[in-house]
């Protein structure tokens, strides 16, 4: 897995993330991967597998500009590659990622059974975010940049989280 995290404001919207791969075994792969990037007017950033990280990038994917729409419009992209399970308690459709989403100055989450959810301060997904939220919560009133309360965050995270490390790449939207 690994940690992504996310601010918003009225200045904006920032989401960052590490670059470490994992296997599901918890083994280190010898790669970065690319989880934080823009398509379009979105700024997605991504947990989980990488194929659905992968398939959400402009190359293979153009997001609605309706933001009620887009967990659907994921979920049936994702299908039509391949990349949706059906869960084993209830049947649902999931996914292997959960994606958090920056668009028209908002923050949003979506996780793996494409449930979506505006988030109206911080918010962190992976295997690291309790520690990514942790750091957030003391840092919320420090007057650092949402920049560096993402970097610590993430710092925080890759020091007590095996599967999440450098390099961060945090982007604004």
């Amino acid at each position: 897995m690994s940690t992504v995290v996310g601010i918003v404001n009225s200045k904006g919207v920032w989401i960052g993330g590490d670059s470490a791969a994992t296997t599901e075994d918890g083994e280190k792969r010898p790669v970065i991967a690319e989880k934080v990037f823009r398509n379009g007017k979105h700024l997605f950033g991504h947990i989980g597998g990488v194929r659905g990280g992968q398939l959400l990038r402009k190359v293979f994917y153009s997001p609605p500009n309706d933001i009620r729409i887009l967990a659907e419009s994921i979920r049936l992209h994702l299908k039509d590659f391949s990349c949706i399970a059906l869960s084993v308690e209830n049947q649902t459709e999931i996914h292997t990622s959960n994606f958090l989403v920056g668009f028209q100055g908002k923050l949003y989450e979506i996780l793996t059974d494409f449930q979506m959810n505006q988030i109206p301060e911080y918010d962190a997904i992976g295997s690291g975010s309790s520690f990514a939220f942790g750091a957030l919560y003391i840092l919320r009133k420090e007057k650092i940049t949402p920049e560096q309360k993402i970097k610590l965050a993430l710092e925080t995270a890759a020091q007590f989280d095996a599967a999440t490390g450098p390099p961060f790449v945090i982007e604004k939207l």
